[in-house]
């Protein structure tokens, strides 16, 4: 066996070996699992998302709560005032400090509703967050049953292959032990950049990007077997 059909062999070894690990990457059940995992994966964002804005509405809460209670302590101040007030003879008392002072009452009022309507809407807004999460925990349950089911069947997959993938292995390496070091080395830095790096010359054209090769090439490579590259894709030709 000449070092070419040494690196020839070596190549369908290792494409033999890809091709099934590629079967095992893709097959059915393990698409779908990749999809539960994604659908999975979302969700557990989106309920991560909800969790924050929960959080940051809570503290919301937490703010509103305290200037409802400092209006209220105002609202006290304005409506004892207001008492007092009551109680000075009328000639003691200004017209337009009346005025004032229940101007400053109403507007603390409706400063107080305001607010307090604001966390309603807030706690309505909670429940809301609150129920989707839960929702969608249900509905991640049912999906992590079945993504759990996929995998089950998947690892069975794997298993299977993993005999034939053992077997294939073994005969790469066997092949590997064959070929020229240096042509080894040559072949994987082609590889880097193009598959199948050693292609076999077809009606005078390279194997691989079909480019037709120079007649005085063609002829080098008959006679002395030296190693030849297509001077358009740089792959190995193999006759």
């Amino acid at each position: 066996m000449n070092k070419l059909e040494a690196l020839w062999t070596y190549q369908n070894a290792e494409i033999e070996l890809e091709e099934f690990e590629n079967v095992l990457r893709n097959t059915e059940t393990r698409k779908k699992l990749l999809q539960h995992q994604k659908y999975l994966q979302v969700k557990q964002q989106f309920i991560k998302n909800l969790e924050n804005e929960i959080t940051v509405s809570q503290n919301k809460i937490g703010e509103i709560a305290s200037h409802i209670e400092s209006l209220a302590a105002q609202m006290q101040q304005k409506s004892q005032e207001l008492v007092e007030m009551a109680d000075y003879d009328l000639e003691d008392l200004f017209i337009e400090d009346v005025r004032e002072s229940i101007k400053e009452s109403e507007s603390i009022k409706g400063a107080l509703e305001q607010n307090k309507r604001k966390i309603v809407e807030i706690k309505k807004k909670l429940e809301k967050a609150s129920e989707e999460i839960m929702q969608t925990l249900r509905n991640m349950s049912a999906v992590k049953k079945e993504f759990d089911r996929l995998k089950e069947l998947h690892n069975e997959e794997i298993e299977k292959g993993s005999e034939e993938i053992g077997r294939l292995k073994e005969k790469l390496e066997k092949a590997a032990k064959k070929v020229d070091p240096d042509l080894m080395e040559k072949y994987k830095k082609i590889k880097q950049r193009r598959p199948n790096p050693i292609a076999r010359l077809n009606d005078d054209r390279c194997g691989g990007c079909s480019m037709q090769l120079p007649s005085s090439v063609i002829g080098r490579l008959k006679a002395s077997g030296s190693i030849v590259e297509c001077d358009s894709c740089g792959r190995i030709i193999y006759l």
